[in-house]
This record gives C-alpha cells, structure tokens and sequence, in this order.
C-alpha cells in the first residue's frame, strides 16, 4: 500500500496565503488609437486597509515602461490618445480625472455631489458622457408632535419604502432615489450639463441583471451630434409586475443639440451595450430574444443606423458571446469575446456573419479561475488589439496581438519575481461521458506542486457558481492555495457551464440541481480511477451556485469526508422573496412565483434543503452577512437543522462582507483555512 501524505500548512516554496496580497491582476485594458500606449487597471489586495484596491496604469508597448497614475478605474483615452480620462473617489463622489500623454501630469475635471460612471469621449475631445444620479425632490410629512421630543439619544427612525427593488447585490447600502441621466462634460472647464431627463435610469446599480449590462454604456456616433445607448424605457403598468418588464431593454439614439430621443429597435429582449461603427452607419449590440429562460444565449446583432432588417450573426455553435465587444476600424465587423471548452475566446466577426478566432488565451478570471469573469477588450486604428492573457502559471497580465495573424506579445510582467519565487501546481485537462444523457464533461485536476504519481492524495471536489459560468485552466487563487496543501482539487463544468453550446447550458433550465449530481460524482470516479486518490480522504466544497451543488450531493451521497459551502441556496422559496431581485429571479430560474398552483412542490423539489434529512456529512457552512443575492438566510436554515440532526456542522458569518466575499481580503483567506481546518478536521476513513 502506498504512503498517504500528510495536508500540511507550510511548505517552503508553495504558494502562501499572505502571497495573495502580491498578486497583481490586469484588467480592462484599452488601447490608445495610434497603438502606442495602453492603459489598464491593476486589481489586487492591499494588506495595510484589508481592502481590494485599483489603479491605473499606462504602458508603452513598444518599452514596456509602465507609469502608475494612481487609484482609480475605468480608463478610456481620447480619440487621439493624448489623453485618458479615468475614475477616482475624490473622498465625496467618483469624479472624472485627466492624465495628458505629453507631461505625464493627473489633473481632476469633474467636482460632481454624485458619482460619475460609464465615461465616453465625444470624437472631437471636447466633452465627457457619463452617467450620473439625479436626486429625487422628495416632500416630506410634518414630524408628528410628539416627535419634537427627539435628541441625540433615540434610536434611529424606521426606514419608510414603497419600493419592490431596495437594494441589489455590490451597493452596501439601501438604494437611493432618484434616477441615472447622462450628462456631458466639458473638457475644457469641467462643467456637466444633463443631457436626458425624466424617469429611465440611464444607468446606476439597476442596469445590471444576473449576466447583462443592459444599459449605461454609451457610443458617441463618429459626427459627435448624436448618442446611442441600449436602455429600459419600458412604463411599468399598474398593478401585478409584468416579469418582461424586468429585462426588456431596446436602442435608442439622443441627438445633442435637442436632447431628442429616437427608438431604433422594438426588440421584445435584450440589446445590450449598443455600439455606433466608426463609419456611422451601423450600430451593433449583443442580446436575445426573451424567451422567459433562466439563461438566455447572447447573439450579436447589427442594424442599418438608418433603418432596415435587424440581422444576428449567431455563433456555428451557439457559443454564448458576451457583451463586451468592439467594432473593428473598418466598420468590416466587430471584435468579441466567448467561451469556448475551458478557453477564453477572442474572434473576428464580418457583417457577412463569418467567423475568425484571433485568440484562444483571453484571461479576465482576475484569480477566481471562471472564464473571462471580467471582460475587456479594445482596439487600435491599425489593428492592434490589447487584452488581458491568462496562463496557467499565475494573474493576467497585459497583451497585445496582432488582428491579422493573432501573434501575442505580453508587454506587462507584474507577477514575474512572485513566480520566481513559488512553485505553481500543475493543471490536468480531463473529459469523461456523464451516464445521464451520455454526455461528454471536461474538467481540470490541479495537482501540489511535488506530486508524485506513486502516492495517494485527498481530493477536493470545488464547484463553480452561476451555475452559468465555466472554469478553465488559467491561474485560480483558491485552487493553488489548496493544492499547495497537499489537495488535488477537482474543477468541474456540469452540465449548464458555459462554453458548450446553447443546448448544453439549457438542460439545466428549470432543473437546477438536478442531473449535475451525476456529471459532478463521476468525474470524482473518473480521476479515482486513475489511482493517485486516497478515496478516504473524498471533500467537496462550492460557491454560490456550487454551494447549491455541495448541499445537493451530500443530501444524495455520503461519500465525502466532509463538506463546505460558502454562501448557498438551500430553499428556493425562501430566496425567491429575499433576493435582491425579486423582479426577475421568481419568473426567469423558476416557473413562476411560489404563491402560483404547483410551485411549492417545485421549489421544494428542487430545495437541497429537502434532502437535509439524509446528510450524515460533516459540513461548514460560510457566507457574508451583508449578501444580497444568497441572504445569509439561506447558510443559517441549513446549519440549524443539521445542528438539530445532531450532524457536526459549523457556521461562519463574515461582518460587512457580501456575495462572494469580495469587500476584505482577508475574509477570503480566511475561508480558505476554515475550509482546510474543517476538512482536517474529518480525515475520513483511510483507503484501502
């Protein structure tokens, strides 16, 4: 029998927790028009605040010299690339500020009282878009009399709302009133002028549903006398909320001068980040049609800006296209991005609907491991494409490449004496046929760094959210820490992942969890059989949507020494009327609301909290106090009722943290050891 190693903490030149505080991720880099320089923001943890911290940075292709401007998101240079106008929190609000190319200085242009965002250049360079919060005028009763009493010493007066939306996942706070309008920013004086009015937010937290920008992006049309943006102008009726309404979103045109708007589109969907071309006479957007799914296929399409068909140039294999794109030079097509089997795509797409892959190496997972979780990709007037590369050896760096051959070149190295200095686990590609429905699931095995195929290892089964996301091979954070342990950890696509074709994720369509049990155990079978697994020493761990997944395979099997799940699901009903999308989560992932005739046994069907009666599984339980999207609710139900099961069970509340832990470094350090903890915790029994 072979030796079973021992999971151990420290191991000299692995990956360490405190290196996570060194890793630099690039993200969002945006060419200037003449090729020259390309800005980005570096994204990592800043261990002196226990905060995430962002800053800008511009690089010289040609020296790969770097200049940090200093914190700050969102670059975007001027169409003649002398300057890059980014976003700073001046200690009051996001502000607009100006680097200038020729003396390298930072000035800030905007002194707003409300956050800037979604900034664009006019063509000429003159004026700013953006997007900005108009305060509603609210009168407000008279205090009743009694109420003159008050001091410094009452307790804070309860929070009056008639709203359905009162916060959304990402804002610390209840929302605001009021509603997002576009305004311009003279360049020149810094004075903003509101461009559209009444009661359509043109942005702000809203704009945002589960996978879609669906407005707040704005495309100047190349004569400057016009914006074109996708929006929600959609009246909502009196009376029961009408779920299309949650979604619906079309493209509309301001001319300048007037403020006068034009619907371009009557969609009956999505069309999301409309785009002008640079000759002026299309505009692109990537969306779909709603079909009431809980996942929709995005699809580009192009229209005559003057009229005419609306025509999609769809996918040969219906591969989800995200919604950040950009037009090539010529105004020939358009640059995007998609999933792809693991990899993160770059094509080439013609107005004639063909296709061309530039690049298979498109990173954006900024160490979480999904495929282009943060998406970003621009292009010079010649045809020189910045964008963020993945690697399997650590963080994203910066790249450019060139359109015609695809030939990449790295111009940043900001991870290189971090790399040096550790040992980076090695990353398996596996495929296997899942028995439900035959179908054929890839995933990836990280191995330690020293593993030696004669020994048996414990495995960690750690499953994707979503569930509509994908893991691929790049660098994952979480993984290497804890193949840096002595784990070898499973990742697996179940069904649902995207990356395989529209028909693939849709067999999850009001059937979540369901069939995923057997593509996830059997690729646990699958890297067992190839003999290095100390079956034994079995864990399984997910997040959000994984955490969903955790729940439903220990309430079927009880195979897994132990469990964790951060921030999960566990009753359908309950979040329904918790989430912080009411609008749409109870129409779109579910049938209908659990009120309407057999939705209850539906939700409870589908409820990992159904089958808590069957879970002998030793398991944690972790989620943020302030998460929005799966209410700590939802870890709390499930802990007490394996407590009352008399099941060893543990739960970990983060203060001041939300969905995904992603406000403080070290709450996310901190799972990983109280995962590694529990997992010790419960050796299992050793293999045979």
């Amino acid at each position: 029998m072979n030796a079973i190693p021992e999971v151990r903490q420290e191991h000299g030149s692995r990956l360490q927790p405190a290196d996570f505080f060194e890793m630099i991720h690039a993200v969002g880099p945006q060419i200037s028009a003449d090729g020259q320089r390309v800005a980005y923001v570096q994204y990592r943890a800043d261990a002196s605040r226990d905060v995430y911290e962002c800053t800008v940075w511009v690089v010289t292709v040609s020296s790969r010299r770097q200049i940090c401007l200093g914190e700050g998101t969102a670059p975007r240079w001027s169409s003649d690339g002398t300057r890059l106008a980014f976003l700073r929190h001046d200690g009051s609000a996001q502000q607009i500020f100006l680097w200038d190319a020729h003396d390298e200085q930072v000035s800030q242009l905007t002194h707003a009282r409300e956050s800037c965002s979604g900034i664009a250049w006019s063509p000429d360079g003159s004026q700013i878009a953006c997007v900005k919060r108009v305060p509603e005028i609210v009168e407000t009763p008279a205090p009743p009399e009694w109420a003159t009493l008050r001091n410094e010493h009452w307790a804070a007066p309860g929070v009056y709302s008639e709203r359905l939306i009162r916060g959304v996942e990402g804002v610390a706070n209840d929302l605001p009133s009021g509603t997002y309008q576009v305004f311009l920013a003279d360049v020149s004086s810094g004075h903003l002028t509101q461009l559209t009015h009444g009661t359509f937010d043109h942005g702000g937290p809203l704009a945002s549903t589960v996978k879609v920008t669906r407005y707040g992006a704005i495309s100047w049309a190349p004569d400057g006398a016009s914006i074109v943006m996708s929006l929600n102008r959609t009246e909502a009726a009196a009376g029961a909320h009408d779920p299309h309404t949650a979604i619906a979103c079309d493209v509309y045109e301001y001319r300048i001068a007037t403020g006068e708007v034009r619907r371009l589109t009557r969609f009956n969907g999505v069309a999301s980040n409309a785009a002008v071309s640079p000759d002026g006479r299309w505009i692109a957007f990537v969306g779909f049609r709603n079909r009431r799914r809980a996942f929709h296929t995005n699809v580009v399409y192009v229209l005559n800006r003057d009229g005419g068909e609306l025509r999609a140039l769809a996918h040969v294999q219906d591969m989800e296209v995200h919604s950040d794109f950009q037009w090539l030079p010529d105004s020939s097509g358009l640059l995007v991005l998609y999933p792809h089997h693991g990899a993160g795509c770059m094509a080439r797409v013609g107005l004639d609907g063909a296709w061309r892959t530039v690049s298979r190496d498109v990173g954006g997972s900024t160490g979480s491991g999904y495929v282009m979780w943060d998406k970003a990709v621009s292009v010079s007037r010649d045809g020189v494409v910045a964008f963020s590369v993945a690697s399997k050896e650590g963080p994203d760096e910066v790249a450019v490449a060139t359109m015609a051959t695809g030939e990449t070149r790295r111009i940043t190295h900001n991870n290189e004496a971090l790399l040096r200095r550790r040992e980076i686990g090695r990353v398996e590609e596996l495929w296997f046929t899942s028995s439900a429905g035959q179908r054929r699931i890839q995933s990836w095995l990280v191995c330690p760094p020293d593993f030696n195929p004669r020994l048996k290892y414990p495995l960690v089964l750690w499953i994707h959210g979503g569930p509509y996301l994908s893991w691929g091979p790049h660098f994952t954070t979480t993984a290497q820490l804890l193949a840096a342990r002595g784990y070898l950890v499973l990742m697996v696509n179940p069904r649902g992942s995207l990356g395989y074709g529209e028909e693939f994720t849709q067999l999850i369509h009001h059937a979540f969890p369901g069939d995923d049990y057997f593509d996830l155990v059997e690729a646990v079978d699958a890297v067992i059989g190839r003999g290095h697994v100390d079956t034994g020493r079995l864990y399984v761990c997910g997040e959000s949507g994984g955490g969903v997944l955790t729940s439903w395979l220990i309430g079927r099997t009880q195979r897994f020494a132990a469990a964790a799940m951060l921030y999960p699901i566990t009753d359908w009903t309950s979040m329904a009327l918790t989430v912080d999308r009411p609008d749409y989560y109870p129409y779109y992932w579910l049938p209908a609301p659990p009120w309407e005739a057999g939705m209850l046994e539906h939700y409870w069907r589908r409820s990992p909290l159904s089958l808590v009666g069957n879970v002998s599984t030793p398991t944690i339980l972790l989620c943020g106090e302030r998460d929005r999207r799966t209410p700590i609710a939802q870890a709390e139900m499930y802990f007490t009722a394996l407590k009352l099961r008399g099941i060893a069970t543990a739960l970990v509340r983060f203060p001041d943290e939300n969905h995904g832990l992603q406000c403080h470094p070290s709450h996310y350090l901190e799972s990983i050891d109280h995962m590694d903890t529990w997992f010790r915790r419960f050796p299992g029994s050793p293999a045979p």
